[in-house]
């Protein structure tokens, strides 16, 4: 089973947010970025069900800058197998809207046959694809053809 995680880069949870200029928005100059630490715990998880023999291979997605290459090493480090990285010059936050990350998301999944399962930021593959999908996770536990998921 091959398990697609979505990871993104967010402002540092440990970094204090400033309101851009005119404010509409958030300023993002000299700002330390980090992956989202929701996205950390389903890499976590994802590996963890690697571990067990579940899953065979662990995709880590990221829509973003070029700079977001950091995030699919990051999540590369903790384990995952390989990383697809989709460039936009889109602020993710403002201007790239959730249903066509979704409709990428989408096409990934399509393109790598992705199994059922897959964390954080698909839930709008719900809507495109009428596919079930986990929204977030904090644990995973897999026997035979159920997934229990907390």
């Amino acid at each position: 089973m091959k398990v697609l995680v979505g990871v993104k880069r967010v402002i540092d949870y440990a970094v204090k947010v400033r309101v851009a200029a005119g404010g509409k928005g958030v300023d993002l100059n000299n700002v330390k970025m980090s992956m989202n630490p929701f996205c950390e715990i389903a890499v976590e998880e994802a590996v963890r069900l690697k571990e067990k023999k579940v899953a065979t291979e662990l995709i880590a997605v990221s829509i973003g800058p070029k700079q977001s290459a950091e995030t699919i090493r990051t999540a590369l480090a903790m384990g995952a197998d390989r990383g697809i990285h989709i460039t936009t010059d889109l602020r993710i936050d403002q201007e790239l809207e959730p249903l066509a990350v979704a409709k990428l998301l989408q096409k990934v999944v399509e393109e790598e046959k992705v199994s059922d399962i897959a964390f954080r930021r698909l839930h709008m593959r719900r809507i495109v694809r009428d596919q079930d999908c986990v929204l977030f996770c904090e644990h995973c536990e897999h026997t035979e053809n159920y997934e229990n998921t907390n």
